[in-house]
């Protein structure tokens, strides 16, 4: 591995080591409306591989885990820093195997595992070819490989070309904020350089985030046979979700029905989701 993917590594264990403690309270992906949503994902793949092993890269403090539990009798997770790693909660009667390890090199039984998964991780690394390869040998054959929330260059390209100057819905301030502040932010609040928490979202920071054609390019070069793109997490869908004037159950299903006719004009309505993610078969 070249210097600078060691560098890459070096910046997550940093700023992961300072936000182990917070991460599971302060990340959105642990909100309801969202853990349904994974859930129902990982539930399609067991139901698709009849799963047994489930293989978590990048598995931090446990967030598919804790949902994955359920339905495997077997889960290794891997990850680079010890601190978030130590935080995953093992009870239950799944057997859950940990490495503190690179995914891009870690060694695992080949085609042992019937799903793998790699959740808003990817835009983590430096390089995302040798990830995508352990996760490709370490799959069975019809094997399906899951992840998601990962940063949409279109949508990310798209607010960094919007004049610094316009008069903006608030909607849209949050996500100029998140783009252009997100590094002082973390800067201010847990003492961890912009540089770090830079090179540690290399994959967003960096380049921007993930194009599909990238992603289905890499996927087939590390060996899977087929890939699925998605997008997800449209510009506002959080306020749909919030609403206090509708229900939660009107809140739920307006959120279904924007993303649903947002999804019709794919690939035209890409640039308005902030994720995106696939589902790849080996």
């Amino acid at each position: 591995m070249n210097s600078e993917y060691q560098s890459v590594i070096r910046a997550n264990q940093e700023l992961h080591t300072v936000l182990a403690g917070s991460y599971d309270a302060n990340e959105p992906h642990f909100r309801a409306e969202n853990i349904a949503h994974v859930e129902g994902r990982l539930q399609a793949l067991f139901s698709a591989t009849s799963a047994k092993r489930m293989l978590d890269l990048g598995c931090g403090t446990g967030f598919l885990i804790n949902i994955a539990k359920k339905y495997v009798a077997e889960i290794d997770g891997v990850d680079v820093t010890e601190a978030m790693i130590s935080r995953v909660d093992r009870s239950g009667d799944c057997k859950i195997r940990l490495h503190l390890a690179d995914t891009g090199s870690v060694a695992l039984e080949p085609g042992s595992f019937d799903v793998a998964t790699a959740y808003s991780f990817l835009h983590h690394l430096y390089d995302i070819g040798p990830t995508f390869r352990t996760a490709a040998r370490a799959l069975r054959p019809g094997g399906k490989f899951y992840a998601d929330l990962e940063p949409n260059y279109y949508f990310w390209e798209a607010v960094k070309a919007l004049p610094p100057a316009g008069s903006y819905d608030p909607i849209l301030l949050r996500e100029i904020h998140s783009v252009t502040e997100k590094d002082e932010e973390i800067e201010q609040r847990f003492h961890v350089s912009k540089q770090v928490f830079n090179s540690a979202e290399y994959n967003k920071n960096i380049t921007g985030g993930f194009r599909e054609e990238t992603l289905k390019e890499a996927l087939l070069a590390a060996g899977f046979r087929s890939v699925e793109i998605f997008y997800y997490w449209y510009l506002g869908q959080a306020s749909v979700i919030n609403d206090a004037a509708l229900s939660p159950e009107l809140r739920g299903s307006t959120a279904r029905l924007f993303a649903s006719t947002l999804e019709k004009g794919l690939p035209l309505t890409r640039t308005l989701f902030k994720y995106v993610g696939f589902v790849a078969t080996r």
